[in-house]
């Protein structure tokens, strides 16, 4: 026979309540907090990896902020570039209504003054700040005023070419902004031509053994650049004879518009001599070079911004056409506008193309941060949540058992000895 004491039955009741207590006070914060794991002591393998996805929604939060962030900057980007697109082609009918040959000298200023008004509105479309500030066509240089009036009327670009991305997803980064370089400095103008090399080894001061390196019209230009597009920067040989051998940067010979190499060709009498549409002069070495006897014609094309394509041909329509001479150069002043319009244009509508896919990706993205987003809130929820229905039940039984208990102690505790003994 097993030997209880009255001690032990009021031990093993109080610890009995006890346990009921504490289980009724787990089921009662579990229910008013609706979550299973309250600390990591509860279930550690679980606690592990609600950290685990609650960091990667934390994630996702931040990656739902960026795309936010970066839609309003590509939204305004947009609509400057719908309200550059529209001065454009307030430039175009202004250059249209310019070249018309019967205005007076008066109409054309006229017609001058209002393309300035309208390069001072695209200036201030082309320096538009975001709503903190930055200078959204500065590249990474956003603190910078990008388009600056120079002294002599012209605009600076003073961003870089630089774009900044944004985190959208774990492995995606998206570009926030255009950059002014790309977007405005589009338009080609004449070609530019820079001459490194050796000079006559003669008497008195050193003579150039290439100089005076020109483009007569503008046919000859852009014959120039049909016929050395991508070839680098151009080397001119001068030998004997005077002759001479042009290369490209790769030590190949370039050929003429007839498909002929221009190797050892004879330079005329008068020493200058036109190639593809370049004219240069010729002093042949009447001793040994005093370094390299190759000329380096370096030949890049001037890239300007529309607000100094539109400038230059209002400078062209103030100029009074005294004689044919003047009537012949606004003409071709006229030609060049309009096929630089034409690239600034065609650069306008590429950006316009390219934005709206950013944007449309990035619908696309973000609603796939959504789908990841909610699988990882499900497998949370089921990792974390409590069980309302199977909690309540545990949190009435142990309630019901301990009031049971709570009885039976009441019970047991009121019984004595001294009772029966009369």
């Amino acid at each position: 026979m097993i030997r209880v004491t009255t001690a032990q039955q009021y031990n093993n009741s109080i610890e009995n309540m006890q346990r009921s207590n504490v289980s009724i006070d787990k089921l009662s914060q579990q229910i008013a907090s609706g979550k299973r794991v309250l600390k990591p002591s509860d279930d550690p393998v679980a606690a592990a990896q609600i950290i685990k996805l609650q960091r990667e929604l934390a994630q996702y939060d931040k990656y739902e902020i960026n795309i936010k962030v970066t839609d309003r900057r590509l939204t305004l980007q947009e609509s400057v570039m719908s309200s550059m697109r529209d001065a454009m082609n307030r430039i175009k009918e202004l250059i249209i209504q310019g070249s018309t040959g019967t205005l007076t000298d008066s109409d054309r200023a006229s017609i001058a003054n209002n393309m300035r008004t309208e390069t001072e509105f695209m200036a201030g479309l082309m320096n538009t700040q975001d709503s903190q500030g930055e200078y959204i066509f500065a590249g990474s240089k956003g603190e910078i005023k990008p388009y600056q009036l120079q002294q002599d009327g012209s605009y600076d670009y003073q961003g870089d070419e630089g774009q900044r991305k944004i985190q959208v997803s774990n492995d995606l980064f998206i570009p926030s902004n255009d950059s002014g370089e790309y977007l405005f400095e589009a338009v080609t103008d004449d070609l530019q031509t820079e001459i490194n090399g050796a000079y006559a080894s003669q008497a008195g001061p050193p003579t150039p053994v290439v100089s005076n390196v020109i483009f007569k019209t503008q046919e000859d230009q852009d014959l120039f650049k049909s016929l050395t597009d991508g070839l680098g920067d151009l080397q001119v040989v001068v030998a004997a004879g005077p002759v001479i051998t042009m290369t490209d940067s790769s030590g190949n010979p370039v050929k003429d518009e007839n498909g002929v190499d221009i190797t050892a060709r004879a330079v005329p009498a008068s020493g200058t001599i036109d190639i593809i549409g370049m004219t240069f002069d010729v002093v042949a070495p009447t001793g040994a070079f005093p370094g390299d006897d190759t000329v380096v014609l370096h030949t890049q094309p001037e890239q300007k911004n529309i607000l100094d394509i539109v400038q230059d041909y209002a400078t062209e329509l103030e100029k009074p056409q005294v004689d044919q001479q003047a009537r012949d150069d606004f003409q071709t002043a006229t030609t060049k506008a309009f096929a630089q319009w034409d690239q600034a244009s065609e650069r306008n509508i590429e950006s316009v193309t390219r934005l709206g896919s950013r944007l449309s990706f990035m619908e696309k993205v973000a609603n796939n941060n959504l789908d990841f987003k909610l699988f990882a809130e499900t497998a949370l929820s089921s990792i974390e949540d409590v069980d309302m229905a199977s909690a309540i039940s545990k949190f009435k039984l142990e309630e019901v058992t301990l009031q049971a208990a709570q009885a039976v102690f009441g019970r047991v505790s009121a019984l004595s000895l001294f009772d029966h003994i009369q």
